[in-house]
């Protein structure tokens, strides 16, 4: 294994090492640097592992240089892989009745079924509060009327809003299948684009970014639809994280989850 060149003074031999037994033999000055390179070297998502020195997490601003090692020894690490959206793919229902939540076919992920006519609809949410750029891809299994997804801070509120009061609130930026409701209503804003509606066995992408203000929505892989830059979301506060959610209104209506993550759906 070769030692890549390494500046005195600047940076630090460091063996890096992950549960399968991969490793790798890198130079870096601080955290940040180290996390990089591993990503680069195993082409992994950033936000998607720690790293540690004995049971110490190095954070971005460490200083390697002056982190203990045995003489000439590299420092040895740990590579941790994590979930960093847990419960991002499971629907709750603990604070409703008339829909049942089970696990789907794809891995970690839930489908939702309405399963009584009452209430008239209802705002189903994800388990995972967003702070940072993520999506959740849905597919439509079953759709008798009315459906909505779309993200909120005012997640207390809008799950227990039912029917045509989804049209008077003006925290929500949905996308809707255009019967009674508008394709988008971002911010209170009613968008309608002729064709943009969503229909039954569509797959539908919504990515939020809470930093940049951002949520846009794609349809079978195409997207459709973006807030930016006329209705952004309002400020993130780390206090108040942002929500998503699915709508479904007729007894059957059926929602899966089929894949979530960071960043953006599509490359």
């Amino acid at each position: 294994m070769s030692m890549p060149s390494m500046p005195a003074a600047l940076a630090r031999a460091v063996a890096v090492q992950d549960l399968t037994g991969r490793q790798l033999l890198l130079a870096a000055a601080r955290g940040s640097e180290l996390k990089c390179a591993v990503a680069k070297a195993w082409d992994l998502d950033m936000r998607s592992f720690r790293l540690l020195a004995g049971t110490a997490v190095l954070q971005e601003d460490t200083d390697l240089t002056c982190c203990s090692a045995e003489g000439d020894a590299p420092l040895e690490v740990q590579l941790l892989k994590f979930d960093p959206l847990p419960q991002l793919g499971r629907f709750d229902a603990s604070s409703h009745s008339g829909i049942e939540v089970f696990e789907s076919e794809h891995q970690g992920c839930t489908t939702l079924r309405k399963t009584q006519a009452f209430p008239d609809s209802t705002n189903v949410f994800l388990c995972h509060p967003i702070r940072e750029p993520c999506f959740v891809e849905f597919d439509v299994v079953r759709s008798g009327d009315e459906m909505s997804f779309g993200v909120t801070y005012k997640k207390n509120m809008v799950e227990q809003i039912s029917g045509f009061a989804n049209l008077s609130i003006r925290d929500t930026w949905i996308y809707s299948k255009q019967k009674s409701m508008p394709a988008f209503f971002f911010g209170g804003v009613k968008k309608s684009i002729p064709g943009a509606g969503l229909l039954e066995g569509d797959r539908i992408a919504v990515y939020a970014d809470p930093g940049e203000q951002l949520v846009s929505f794609s349809k079978n892989g195409a997207l459709v639809a973006s807030n930016l830059p006329d209705l952004p979301l309002p400020p993130m506060e780390e206090e108040h994280p942002l929500w998503m959610y699915a709508m479904v209104d007729q007894r059957q209506d059926e929602v899966s989850v089929i894949r979530f993550g960071p960043g953006k759906p599509y490359d």
